[in-house]
């Protein structure tokens, strides 16, 4: 006759067979952190801080167009206003954009207006492909941090009182500064869990060892 497990051990095979998939999911979560943003990640930290600070203009100026009339609408309609001035942030990319060097960095630049500044510009490239990474560098952090956009016009009387690219480029993302806080903690909160699910497991592996 075929001998059975006793119930301990069954349940302690269920508990492990648990943690293994609490784990996996963990790992994935902790991969996922990183790729919120793909091509802005991908691009160089130069180039980083010059597409946030691009979009940043560019939302400030949307949002901007209701200074006026700021104090008089209500948080929805601040709300429904500052949606809209980030899907429309992106619209209004240079038809042609070139990159270029400048006090050594290299940054995003509209060709046309470049030129009519006269000079020579080191570094300079026409590439197709660099308005491309615009755009979608753009789109990216228009999309991935819209809440914490939203969130800080929300809490001024007035557009000007929200410096929006202190808070994205400098202090939430550090392309214009310190580490990228959101995704560092992101990923040290995933390596956290992991560690922790790991001690789990050893001590049910151990036990069933017993």
């Amino acid at each position: 006759a075929r001998r059975q497990r006793p119930p301990g051990t069954i349940r302690v095979r269920m508990a492990t067979w648990a943690v293994l998939v609490a784990l996996f999911w963990a790992f994935l979560e902790g991969s996922n952190a990183s790729s919120v943003t793909p091509k802005f990640d991908s691009i160089s930290s130069d180039l980083q801080c010059s597409g946030c600070t691009f979009f940043t203009k560019n939302l400030r100026t949307w949002v901007h167009r209701r200074s006026r009339s700021w104090r008089k609408m209500g948080n929805k309609k601040r709300e429904k206003w500052v949606r809209k001035s980030l899907q429309k942030a992106c619209n209004k990319i240079p038809e042609q954009v070139c990159t270029y060097k400048s006090k050594g960095k290299t940054e995003y630049a509209d060709f046309g207006e470049l030129m009519k500044k006269g000079g020579s510009h080191s570094g300079l490239s026409m590439s197709g492909d660099i308005k491309k990474e615009l755009q979608t560098v753009c789109t990216e952090l228009a999309s991935e941090y819209a809440s914490e956009i939203e969130e800080g016009y929300l809490s001024v009387k007035r557009p000007d009182k929200y410096n929006v690219h202190k808070d994205v480029c400098v202090e939430i993302t550090g392309a214009c500064g310190a580490k990228r806080k959101r995704i560092a903690a992101s990923m040290a909160t995933a390596d956290e869990d992991v560690e922790d699910i790991s001690a789990d497991l050893g001590d049910l592996l151990a036990k069933e060892d017993l």
